[in-house]
């Protein structure tokens, strides 16, 4: 192989073989991996589990593969912020802290703590997932107001109906008739912003054709996916093969992390209640759709709060991407 390279430099060709110096990056590692176990796993929930809807079984392997790394990576985060062992615990019980008083709360106000749940989780998606950091400060603001309302306002938009079953089901005393048209007017909002976002990015792609950069078209590819499909499915779709793998790949190669194993105990604590919800759907196939999502909605909404801090506070840091 190394003669064949040799005469390769040596000849006249005007390209090189796809396979010349060919290196495999860490995110490709990763989305190959990752594409596998998602495979594997959701034709195996297909088999065993035939009366849970394909769809809601690709979102489960997306959040056990994607969605639960993704939070799971906060360890890494809180270890490069806080480095003596003394500093990582307390900072530990501080985020776990953060999450205590939602649980207590939710059910005593469930329409202020939903609405304070959708505010911030909205605000860390938008922040999390904006593009490109050397943009200007105006363009950044475009492509925030672009991204910030569409997980929850153009599905209200879209899919009234179905969006307010989904509330019901994460608890059936909130109450969003009073803030319907809030949120009308952000939906429609962030679309004029997809639509400004999307055309300064043309302008850009078609002024320098070399760098062939398309990402700019994610806010709009988003609004389509809330725009047509289910809301549930679409907030899943995006939430574990949008938002947690950008996270996922960032924060991997931005935190140098010892070995993929050292991640196992942190993955495996929150997938341990999985056997239990399935077991809980064969006794009772109304229960996993019904009590326990609201259960599943309002711990993660608890544990959102103190993540969402976490990241903004390591991004203003530059310790993450």
């Amino acid at each position: 192989m190394e003669h064949f390279h040799h005469r390769l430099k040596k000849s006249s060709l005007p390209f090189k073989p796809p396979f010349y110096n060919f290196k495999i990056a860490l995110w490709t590692k990763i989305a190959t991996t990752v594409a596998i176990l998602v495979f594997v796993l959701t034709l195996s929930l297909s088999y065993y589990f035939p009366s849970l809807d394909s769809r809601l079984n690709l979102l489960i392997t997306g959040l056990i593969f994607l969605g639960m790394p993704h939070g799971a990576l906060d360890v890494y985060i809180l270890r490069k912020i806080l480095l003596t062992k003394q500093q990582f615990l307390i900072g530990l019980l501080i985020y776990i802290g953060f999450s205590i008083p939602i649980l207590f709360v939710w059910p005593i106000y469930p329409t202020v703590c939903f609405l304070f749940f959708m505010s911030y989780s909205l605000i860390h998606f938008a922040d999390s997932d904006m593009q490109d950091s050397a943009s200007s400060v105006k363009k950044r603001a475009i492509e925030f107001l672009a991204r910030v309302s569409l997980p929850f306002c153009l599905p209200f938009i879209f899919h009234e109906k179905e969006t307010l079953q989904i509330v019901k089901w994460i608890h059936p005393e909130v109450n969003l008739t009073q803030v319907k048209s809030i949120f009308l007017v952000l939906g429609y909002i962030s679309l004029v912003f997809v639509v400004v976002h999307t055309i300064l990015g043309l302008l850009k792609f078609f002024k320098n054709l070399k760098e062939a950069d398309i990402t700019f078209l994610e806010p709009l590819v988003i609004s389509v996916l809330f725009i047509s499909v289910n809301p549930l499915f679409a907030f899943g779709i995006y939430f574990c093969f949008i938002h947690s793998i950008k996270h996922v790949v960032n924060v991997l190669l931005s935190i140098k992390i010892p070995s993929p194993l050292t991640i196992l105990p942190y993955w495996l604590i929150p997938l341990s209640g999985l056997p239990v919800l399935f077991y809980l759907h064969s006794v009772n196939q109304d229960i996993l759709s019904e009590r326990i999502f609201q259960y599943i909605i309002i711990v993660l909404s608890s544990l959102s709060l103190p993540h969402a801090i976490l990241i903004r506070f390591g991004k203003s840091r530059l310790l993450i991407r």
